[in-house]
């Protein structure tokens, strides 16, 4: 296989590679994501689970002092009773006073409870509109964990055919540049190759030897750059011989359009 062909096919290697970063990626972030979505909705429901809390207390004290003023009118009836049977003026007044006293904490109680009617109605629109909302919060949770559940296993599903078609790809080169390719991909974050224009390497721009950069050009050779030691290529002329404007070397396949896509699947840029 000639050099051409090689470099087609890490061009198509390096787009293969950074397929599968971008895939691992997503399914790295997803358990934030779903933090994220879950976090949101627990605010949201902090807020209806504030103005439950408050309508459930408003409702108790209602009742706690129903019950209250049940009491105090069964104390004011039996003062009442008792007061029928006093003998002194003494007993009288002290009957008189205990029966105000019950009679003063009947109205505050009575006026307490009529406040909390109003605030429990006027609470409940506000309760129903939360409850409205949360049933669509939750289901706008379903549905946005459901997309990143999905996205995940799509993900896996694509890494796995990339994963196949590198191993595909790698089985048609050399052992010594598989290797080499695995070398500089480990040392520089996954991108191991880099475009050669003007004679100068573009992902660190340090300067090609003229003799190395014609024969990058050329296809003669594989050339590895200097400074960062990715593996350099000419884009243009892998373009062209993509395109069959080359009659006397063959292509990486038999389709020009799939050679093509090959070298337009990644723009050789540093990472």
């Amino acid at each position: 296989m000639e050099v051409k062909q090689q470099l087609l096919r890490l061009v198509r290697l390096q787009a293969v590679a950074a397929e599968v970063r971008s895939a691992r990626e997503l399914i790295e972030r997803a358990p934030g994501r779903l933090e994220e979505i879950e976090q949101h909705f627990r605010e949201r429901n902090a807020e209806y689970v504030a103005v439950k809390q408050r309508h459930d207390a408003l409702h108790e004290d209602q009742r706690s002092r129903s019950l209250e003023v049940q009491t105090l009118e069964q104390h004011k009836n039996k003062y009442m009773e008792d007061l029928m049977q006093v003998q002194n003026q003494r007993e009288y007044s002290a009957m008189l006073k205990e029966i105000d006293t019950v009679k003063s904490q009947i109205d505050d109680h009575e006026e307490a409870i009529l406040k909390d009617m109003e605030e429990i109605e006027s609470s409940a629109g506000q309760l129903a509109q939360h409850e409205e909302h949360i049933k669509a919060e939750r289901q706008r949770v379903e549905s946005e964990s459901a997309e990143v559940a999905a996205a995940v296993d799509g993900a896996r599903s694509k890494i796995e055919k990339l994963l196949a078609e590198r191993a595909s790809i790698e089985s048609e080169l050399p052992a010594s540049l598989v290797s080499a390719v695995a070398r500089v991909e480990e040392s520089r974050h996954g991108q191991f190759l880099a475009k050669a224009e003007d004679g100068v390497c573009q992902s660190c721009f340090v300067r090609v030897r003229p003799q190395g950069f014609q024969e990058i050009k050329l296809g003669l050779k594989i050339h590895y750059c200097s400074n960062c030691r990715r593996l350099l290529y000419h884009a243009p002329s892998l373009e062209r011989f993509a395109a069959g404007d080359d009659p006397n070397t063959a292509g990486a396949s038999g389709n020009p359009g799939s050679k093509m896509n090959m070298v337009e699947a990644v723009d050789g840029g540093a990472v």
